[in-house]
C-alpha cells in the first residue's frame, strides 16, 4: 500500500487546518499498514511546526529518486520515490530503464508529488518506461489515466480525499518485460469511497476522535 504527498497539508495548503487536526491525522497514518509514503515537501512544512513525529514508513523527497523493492505472491516490484528538484527527470528515467533491464522486477512504479502538469511532461517525454504512475500534488484525480499508447497506467488521487484508488493485476507480467496495458484484462482499477458502507476501524476512528 502506497500512500502519496499532500496527505497533511493539502495542496493549497494547511493555514486552514489546524495543527491538532494535523495531529490527530497523523496519528491515524501512522497506524495504517503502508509499505510507504512519499510526503510532499509541504507535508514535512506542517509536521515539523506542529512537532508531530514520524512513522517508518514516511519518506521524505530525496535530492534523487529513491528505490524501494517489494516482494509479492508472483515476483518482485520497483517502487521509484521521485525526488523534488526540476532537473532529476533524466536520472529518474534512466534509473527506471536500469531496474528493467536487471530482469529483476515484474513491474517500475513511480510514486510523484510532482503535480499533474508537471508529471503530464515527464510521462510524455520520459515516463513511458514505467509501468504504473502514481502521482499526486495539484491537478485532477483519475482512477486511472491509460497515457504513452497504454504503456503507462497514471493514477491520481481526487482532490477532497475520502476514497482509496486501487491497482489490480490479475497476473503479473515476465520480469525485465514492457507490458502494454488492456484496461480491464491485464489490469483493472478501482476507487473505493470511503463512506458509510466502509466498516469504521475502532482504533482508526479513537485516534481521529480522542
Amino acid at each position: 500500500m502506497i500512500g502519496g504527498g499532500f496527505e497533511f497539508a493539502g495542496v493549497a495548503g494547511a493555514s486552514n487546518r489546524p495543527p491538532a487536526e494535523i495531529a490527530k491525522a497523523a496519528r491515524a497514518y501512522a497506524m495504517l499498514p503502508y509499505d510507504a509514503v512519499l510526503l510532499a515537501p509541504a507535508d514535512l512544512q506542517v509536521l515539523k511546526e506542529g512537532n508531530v513525529p514520524s512513522s517508518p514508513a514516511w519518506k521524505n523527497p530525496g535530492p534523487a529518486p529513491e528505490v524501494l523493492e517489494r516482494d509479492v505472491p508472483e515476483g518482485k516490484l520497483a517502487f521509484i520515490l521521485f525526488p523534488q528538484e526540476s532537473d532529476k527527470e533524466e536520472e529518474t528515467s534512466a534509473l527506471a530503464e536500469k531496474l528493467r533491464q536487471s530482469g529483476k522486477f515484474n513491474l517500475i512504479v513511480g510514486v510523484s508529488t510532482w503535480g499533474s502538469a508537471r508529471e503530464t511532461a515527464f510521462i510524455n517525454s520520459k515516463g513511458s518506461v514505467f509501468d504504473i504512475i502514481l502521482g499526486s500534488g495539484e491537478g485532477p484525480g483519475y482512477t486511472g489515466l491509460y497515457m504513452a499508447d497504454n504503456q503507462v497506467l497514471w493514477v491520481r488521487p481526487f482532490g477532497k480525499g475520502m476514497g482509496v484508488n486501487s491497482v489490480i493485476i490479475p497476473a503479473m507480467p515476465r520480469p525485465g518485460k514492457k507490458i502494454v496495458w488492456e484496461p480491464e484484462s491485464t489490469v483493472l482499477t478501482r476507487n473505493t469511497p470511503l463512506n458509510d458502507a466502509v466498516t469504521a476501524d475502532p482504533q482508526i476512528r479513537a485516534a481521529l476522535n480522542p
